[in-house]
């Protein structure tokens, strides 16, 4: 049985802040899965990840970092970033958690409990609010589990 993989391409746009290259990750039966989403104000660069038949990927919580988004703020006028999601079966972009640096209370979100069995592919994006200006990275961390699914 193959692993589960996550691959986040950013699109070269003027501005943009991160390394365009594609970055990949595999994850197999029994792993803890983490990945930094890095944030845009564009839903297509959201990453892929691709649930192999037999798998099934559990996201519990997702965080961002004080210091950068203290920086975020500071240098873009932006105020917060929402973790989205979508599937084969809805393609739209739905916000899972967003976090508002003037409302938010923490800087992670626990038992978010999205679980999807394989085999699948999702996408996941850090979105923006507004685009960043100077350079400011902010990248939205998920962490769950890869465990053989039950049928």
């Amino acid at each position: 049985m193959s692993g589960l993989i996550i691959r986040q391409k950013i699109e070269n746009r003027p501005g943009v802040i991160y390394d365009t290259k594609e970055r990949t990750l595999s994850f197999t039966t029994g792993s803890l899965f983490s990945f930094p989403l890095h944030s845009t104000a564009y839903e297509s660069d959201a990453a892929s990840v691709r649930i192999p038949s037999g798998l099934r990927l559990t996201i519990h919580s997702a965080s961002v970092g004080c210091k950068e988004m203290s920086d975020y703020v500071k240098i873009s006028s932006g105020q917060g970033v929402s973790l989205k999601f979508s599937s084969e079966e809805n393609g739209e972009m739905l916000p899972v958690w967003t976090f508002n640096w003037e409302r938010s209370g923490e800087f992670w979100a626990n038992g978010l409990g999205i679980e999807v069995q394989g085999p699948r592919i999702i996408r996941l994006a850090a979105v923006v609010d507004k685009g960043f200006k100077k350079g400011s990275a902010l990248d939205v961390n998920v962490f769950g589990t890869v465990e053989k699914a039950e049928f």
